[in-house]
């Protein structure tokens, strides 16, 4: 299979979520206020829009179409009652004054849903070999990573199925403004004047309500929260001082407050049969910091380092299960790659060295990271 074919297979193995998502789309406030700086006949061409997970609470407007003319000139200082609010209409539905002409309204809600990254947390610290054996600790690890993976499904399929991208709009599309004081107003996109849009949180727009023709999506965007599952090979070495391969697990955590760099906590799990006819277990717990300087289109290049603790958990057979039972500090570094399948889903590569339990260990993993 190619490239473009994984990333095809991967998006459309998210279809499935697209039945919860909403009608509903956030603008940003700063998109907002960019709006208000065209001209209100151009103010439609190009629109930063976010889907969001749930409807917004707010009463319907009266929707355009597009045979719906542009007036430039709006009706000012009339407030809107909730019965003029439901019945909708540019003359009792909206107040073209903005919030100097009185067309904040009382709060009525947030928008539903849409935190940017999925926001699910994972366990962490767990001792999963103890004293019950490397095996056990490799069987509660399988569980673990079952979990994570049917978590990792559910986002992918939620956040891969949103559209974040540009879209364009009819001037006269009804545009749901939500002050940073809670107040709320309704009023065409063509009718927002700057100081409005100064004093504007963010903004919803409704598919339903107006024609609405998705352009493209937003490249890739890491700002916000992260979760991400990976799968490989790595090294570890044995008690009787074999080095081998075995299987390389990592959950991760995290938060970019930019596009470029985060902080990411990691749960790895690893492990290989030695030459005990047992198991070597190996489980480490880090926190990490990544950066991603270096962009050529989709394809994006990385660092990370960081450190933690290791434990690791070999048995010597049935006489004697445990004698291989040690823990230690670990350093993590090395190098990621990802590939950005759209705005919130990438592939991501990590080429891994750690040092741990007196020894260099390598790792070689590939999965999935939602933002």
């Amino acid at each position: 299979m190619g490239m473009q074919q994984l990333r095809a297979a991967l998006l459309a193995g998210t279809v499935f979520a697209t039945g919860c998502l909403s009608s509903s789309y956030k603008i940003p406030g700063g998109e907002v206020q960019r709006l208000a700086s065209l001209a209100p006949e151009a103010r439609g061409q190009r629109v930063r829009v976010v889907q969001q997970i749930n409807e917004d609470n707010a009463a319907p407007a009266q929707p355009a179409s597009g045979e719906t003319q542009i007036i430039f000139m709006p009706r000012i200082g009339i407030d809107i009652s909730d019965d003029d609010y439901r019945r909708g209409g540019y003359g009792g539905g909206y107040n073209g004054g903005g919030f100097n002409g009185g067309g904040w309204g009382g709060g009525r809600g947030g928008s539903g849903g849409g935190a940017h990254g999925s926001g699910i947390k994972t366990g962490g610290g767990m001792n999963l070999g103890g004293s019950s054996g490397a095996g056990d600790g490799k069987a509660a690890a399988i569980l673990v990573l079952a979990a994570a993976a049917v978590i990792l499904v559910a986002a992918a399929g939620v956040e891969g199925s949103r559209f974040d991208g540009f879209a364009q709009l009819h001037p006269m599309q009804p545009v749901h403004l939500y002050s940073r004081d809670g107040r709320y107003a309704v009023m065409p996109l063509a009718w927002i004047d700057p100081q409005t849009a100064a004093m504007t949180d963010h903004a919803i727009v409704r598919s339903a309500e107006g024609p609405f023709h998705e352009l493209e999506r937003a490249p890739l965007d890491r700002a916000g929260f992260t979760y991400g599952m990976y799968g490989g090979a790595g090294t570890y070495t044995s008690i009787d001082h074999s080095k081998t391969t075995g299987t390389a697990t990592t959950i991760q955590l995290g938060y970019f407050p930019d596009q470029k760099i985060g902080v990411v906590g990691s749960i790895f799990f690893g492990w290989r049969d030695n030459a005990f006819n047992d198991t070597l277990f190996e489980s480490r717990y880090t926190l990490e910091l990544q950066g991603y300087p270096v962009q050529a289109g989709p394809v994006h290049l990385g660092l990370y380092g960081g450190g933690g603790a290791a434990y690791r958990f070999e048995g010597l057979g049935a006489m004697n299960p445990n004698n291989g039972n040690e823990s230690s500090g670990a350093l993590i570094g090395g190098t990621m790659l990802q590939l950005d399948v759209n705005t919130r889903i990438a592939l991501t590569a990590r080429l891994g060295l750690t040092r741990a339990h007196d020894e260099a260990m390598t790792d070689a993993m590939v999965g999935i990271s939602v933002y």
